[in-house]
């Protein structure tokens, strides 16, 4: 049984970023999941290994098997997501990256900050300290030069964030250029949805960037390894065992467990070990962003809607007073994912590019809802997840708060989208309120959630909280939680910088309070 310093149960954007940071200063397993596809990182050309593995993610070789969509597949997790309380029995998928390098291998590159009232909210919701934004500004500034984050040039946006920008701008609708992570794009428009992995090496994930660091200063990396549980002794965590290959294998950790399995994955991990029986905070708390996409047809300009899914640009849908709401938009999706085109083509690759090229005049933007007013439970195992978000209440109603929020918002962007010129724009922002308001009923359940967060937050009272403001632990000595599921609450943007901000905050406590080691002397601040 080998024996190590710190063990890391998942190597995404949390504990991938963790493992980068921490390396250098003791012994470190990585333990993962998906498969490690390897290759040295080449920006803008990709490895043979991971081109080859993103045409593989098209042709389906890794999606998940079984007819239930249950926890299992080569490189996604497909959880099943009751979110309709009407209809219990329905439920929809809810995938998420199995994959070294995680959720931060698939996303979309946008890279944004929470708003300064989420972190005022953090304390308010659980009492967490340390987590204010002036707290986490240099652990912000380090996650960003480390990935590369910028701001694109005008000229590599589409035509489409252009004008829409513009058109927002005279709408009187504050619009923010939305900075990326993507390092050396080549913009092919390969790719279209989240969920689908760069084959150049273009997003700078932490299989990119954190992973290849910690390897060269001498951590372990296991792929293809499930968790099975966290060993406990004395309420003391010990080590991990995880199966691969078929053969069931324990770890010892001398000093600390990092559980990094993401906002779902992570309470699972825990349910299996035992710990939501100590501390029934375990998988409470759910929170996420469900969103939808809008599509127009504007005729007159080809939009170079081929060149993928840039996200350019961002704005808060603004109230008749003017404040923002709490609902997102990001511009341009380019050519949005309908049910028709997952069905007919899929999302990426030569037949996605040729429909797209087939459709000049159509371009879309995706819609998140922030903050809805009620949250969901992770339960079950790691073997049989259940994953419970009330979208639709008993009588099949939409939450209030995120009806409100985003009937605005369709109405809003279908506004600007008709000042460009459209001549259709889906969902259709001018017809009646019902209308409108069946049309999202049946959307929402169906297309799923996104940047689930909050599952086993941080805060400073075991009684609402399940670890404390270093993201360790209240019940369990040497065990941390480090992913989305310990963000206190929700947050107003995309989840991916949050997450690699608080590892960095873990990790500096990991070097000085367990391993007994001095922090390096930090780089000069980004300028980004």
């Amino acid at each position: 049984m080998a024996d190590y310093d710190v063990i890391i149960c998942g190597a995404g954007s949390g504990g991938g970023f963790l493992a980068g940071e921490i390396a250098p200063f003791g012994s470190v397993l990585i333990l993962d999941a998906g498969p490690h596809v390897k290759g040295a990182p080449n920006p803008g050309f990709g490895s043979p290994d991971r081109r080859k593995f993103a045409t593989q993610i098209n042709m389906g070789t890794y999606g998940p098997d079984g007819v239930n969509a249950i926890n299992r597949g080569g490189a996604f997790f497909a959880y099943p997501l009751y979110t309709d309380d009407s209809n219990p029995a329905s439920f929809a998928v809810l995938r998420e990256a199995r994959v070294v390098g995680g959720g931060s291998f698939v996303n979309v590159g946008a890279w944004l900050r929470p708003l300064a009232v989420d972190f005022v909210d953090f304390a308010k919701e659980t009492g967490v300290v340390g987590w204010t934004k002036q707290d986490l500004e240099p652990h912000f500034q380090k996650a960003e030069r480390i990935l590369f984050v910028h701001r694109d040039h005008r000229d590599q946006w589409q035509r489409a964030s252009v004008l829409y920008e513009k058109t927002a701008l005279a709408l009187g609708i504050p619009v923010f250029e939305t900075a990326s992570n993507r390092h050396r794009c080549i913009f092919c428009g390969h790719r279209v949805d989240a969920g689908m992995p760069c084959k150049y090496d273009a997003l700078m994930s932490t299989a990119i960037t954190q992973i290849p660091k910690a390897l060269d200063n001498g951590a372990q990396l296991v792929d293809n390894a499930t968790v099975v549980r966290v060993e406990i002794s004395n309420n003391k965590a010990t080590g991990v065992t995880y199966i691969k290959d078929g053969q069931t294998v324990t770890a010892n950790a001398r000093k600390l467990v990092v559980v990094s399995a993401g906002a779902i994955g992570t309470p699972l991990v825990l349910r299996n070990s035992g710990v939501h029986l100590i501390n029934n905070n375990v998988g409470k708390f759910l929170r996420a962003h469900p969103g939808i996409t809008m599509d127009a047809f504007i005729p007159g300009v080809q939009w170079n809607s081929d060149r993928g899914y840039q996200w350019n640009c961002h704005h808060y849908v603004m109230d008749d007073a003017g404040k923002p709401m709490d609902a997102l938009v990001h511009a341009s999706t380019a050519f949005p994912v309908t049910p028709w085109l997952a069905a007919n083509v899929g999302t990426f690759g030569k037949p996605y590019k040729d429909l797209m090229r087939l459709y000049p005049f159509r371009i879309g933007v995706f819609v998140f809802h922030l903050k809805p007013g009620f949250t969901g439970k992770v339960m079950g195992s790691v073997e049989a997840p259940f994953v419970r978000y009330p979208i639709l209440g008993p009588n099949g109603d939409v939450d209030p708060k995120m009806l409100r929020d985003l009937t605005a918002s369709i109405r809003q962007v279908g506004r600007i989208f008709q000042e460009m010129g459209a001549i259709a724009v889906l969902p259709g922002p001018n017809v009646a309120d019902q209308l409108l308001i069946n049309d999202l009923a049946l959307r929402l359940p169906i297309a799923g959630v996104f940047h689930d967060q909050g599952t086993c937050r941080a805060g400073a009272d075991r009684k609402t909280s399940v670890v404390d403001s270093n993201c360790m632990s209240h019940d369990i000595a040497n065990l941390m939680c480090c992913d989305a599921s310990v963000i206190p609450k929700d947050i107003s943007c995309n989840s991916n910088s949050m997450v690699m901000a608080v590892a960095s905050k873990c990790s500096n406590f990991v070097i000085t309070q367990i391993l007994g080691r001095q922090l390096k002397e930090e780089e000069e601040p980004a300028n980004v």
